[in-house]
């Protein structure tokens, strides 16, 4: 009996390259080391240093350009593109993708908002140009879209491979420009968005590997 299950299930081990875990333990180390860092200290010289440099970069006129990137992908615009895209998964009878893509993204939201922001308890920048309330490490702004959006991209190249380079561009520009906003409109330090990309990175590889191994017990069913 416990031969046959090992035999239908394929294991997270499976799932997960090497590389792959050695990257998420590259970034789980500092992660708690600044997460410890910022429970105990929460301002960081560097963070003070480099949350000034988008506005020496654009001037004031770019406010109301980066505001609509920041409200698209927020919270309650992020929830909208979602829900249309679990919908258009299920109508498509996607439901292995739909399934992993509304736990996961669920998921992180909860560990997020939570449990960790709680716990480290760290302050967002001051003089904000936008409303924003909770605390500021890590940004769930930036870890809910690195999952979301490159899940869709991981997606999309199995679907189109040959446009692989250009879907994974997009990806990567438009979380670095969600990143760029939080910033600019000093709703996040620099450093909770680093860590955000490093959480969203983890929790991605976790996603993906659980749809693979969805995948393979659904053929092994079948």
């Amino acid at each position: 009996m416990r031969l046959t299950c090992n035999r239908r299930f394929v294991s997270f081990k499976k799932a997960i390259s090497q590389q792959q875990a050695w990257i998420c333990l590259v970034i789980l180390v500092p992660f708690i080391l600044l997460s410890v860092r910022f429970n105990v200290h929460e301002d960081l010289l560097l963070d003070q240093i480099l949350i000034q440099v988008p506005h020496q970069i654009f001037p004031q006129s770019w406010d109301a350009i980066f505001r609509f990137f920041y409200l698209l992908t927020g919270v309650k615009g992020t929830a909208v593109i979602i829900a249309l895209t679990l919908g258009l998964l299920v109508w498509k009878r996607y439901w292995i993708e739909a399934k992993v893509l509304a736990f996961s993204t669920l998921g992180i939201l909860i560990v997020v908002d939570d449990i960790l922001k709680p716990l480290i308890s760290r302050s967002r920048p001051p003089d904000r140009l936008v409303e924003s309330v909770g605390r500021s490490f890590p940004s769930g702004h930036a870890t809910g879209n690195v999952l979301f959006y490159f899940f869709m991209a991981y997606l999309l190249a199995e679907r189109y491979p040959k446009l692989t380079p250009y879907i994974y561009g997009f990806a990567t520009l438009w979380v670095l420009i969600i990143g760029f906003s939080s910033v600019y409109l000093r709703c996040h330090w620099p450093s909770d968005i680093l860590a955000g990309y490093g959480l969203g990175y983890i929790s991605l590889t976790l996603s993906l590997a659980w749809l693979k191994i969805a995948r393979e017990n659904h053929k092994i069913r079948k």
